[in-house]
């Protein structure tokens, strides 16, 4: 089969199919959707598990068809079209009997620390793939990943109607949280991004934020929340971009006994801690998600409550990997699919 690996570069290659083991399965890749990690990682950035198994296959937002099953897998058959979960416990740990195998200390991840999706064939374990329902699209279920995410985030907040919210960052990450606290009736809602961002903005705006605005200052993005919430702040503020300044900017205007969300950091940060005292702030670090936040992404898509497709801006063949990685970078992209 071809594949897409490399760090520091990508190149295609033609490597051997995959043959599952006991309790794998093979899955016929029919998108892979492009993440911000995969970016940092290819350029030597990944501030995560270290160290990662070069050379190895990029992509953990994957869709596709089961090719073959493995010994002992049950309940699944080669036709059988799916998306899937990219992290694996351990299995035996505090955290993965309680069923949070985000939080296993032993955890394994597709397109990091085992071969991901950037390929025509992905071996994974049959436990996690997510058998899909007729008519479910590929294009959108490649991004169960990131969209579980929000919804991850979502069950941390508990957001309540008519409840002021702010998106710091227009990217994929904040505008699929954007998608899903629609779904909650919340709002209004405010997207903050640059002035380089006025694609990315329009995007918010299209898919219902109340307001987008380009701001050039943490003063700035203050003033436009006071504004919209007669000077008491933002109620929930979910920081998506994960660069200091947007950190800064969220902390700034989350209201007094607000929530305030991060969701990562690409470096990191000095903080002024004392803002979550003064504020009386419930601070939230979400990270990852598991099977129970998949299925509800899944359940939000196949309603019709969420269409993450909408932030696909491009498609490429997996032959060009490399620009995938390129338009990534871009702020004109959003979101890149390989369609191998």
């Amino acid at each position: 089969m071809k594949t897409a690996p490399g760090v520091g570069h990508m190149t295609v290659a033609d490597v051997p199919d995959p043959t599952p083991g006991p309790g794998e399965v093979v899955v016929k890749v029919a998108y892979a959707t492009v993440c911000g990690t995969d970016v940092l990682v290819h350029d030597d950035k990944y501030v995560g598990k270290r160290p990662l198994p070069f050379p190895f296959i990029l992509g953990h937002e994957v869709s596709g068809e089961i090719a073959e099953v493995g010994p002992g897998v049950e309940g699944l058959r080669p036709g059988t079209k799916v998306g899937m979960e990219s992290i694996i416990g351990c299995g035996t740990c505090y955290h993965c009997l309680r069923g949070n195998h985000n939080l296993c200390p032993q955890w394994h991840h597709i397109g990091l620390t085992m071969d991901g999706g950037f390929a025509e064939y992905i071996k994974v374990p049959a436990s996690l793939v997510i058998p899909l329902p007729e008519g479910a699209p590929l294009d959108s279920v490649a991004m169960l990943e990131p969209l579980s995410l929000a919804v991850h985030t979502m069950h941390r907040l508990s957001p309540r109607p008519a409840q002021p919210v702010a998106i710091v960052g227009p990217g994929p990450i904040g505008l699929l949280h954007l998608q899903v606290i629609k779904a909650t009736g919340a709002g209004p809602i405010l997207v903050l991004g640059r002035p380089e961002d006025a694609h990315r903005l329009q995007v918010a705006a299209d898919l219902g934020a109340d307001r987008v605005e380009a701001v050039n200052s943490i003063e700035e993005a203050v003033a436009i929340a006071r504004e919209m919430t007669a000077g008491v702040g933002m109620e929930i503020v979910i920081e998506a971009t994960g660069v200091p300044a947007g950190v800064q900017t969220a902390f700034e205007i989350v209201a007094g006994n607000g929530q305030l969300v991060t969701l990562g950091l690409t470096r990191f940060t000095e903080l002024d801690i004392l803002q979550v005292i003064r504020k009386n702030l419930t601070w939230h670090g979400v990270v990852a998600s598991v099977r129970r936040h998949f299925l509800e992404a899944l359940r939000l898509i196949t309603t019709g409550r969420v269409d993450p497709s909408r932030l696909i801006t491009h498609r490429l063949p997996l032959e060009q990997g490399v620009d995938a990685i390129r338009l990534m970078k871009e702020r004109a992209s959003l979101k890149v699919a390989i369609v191998p």
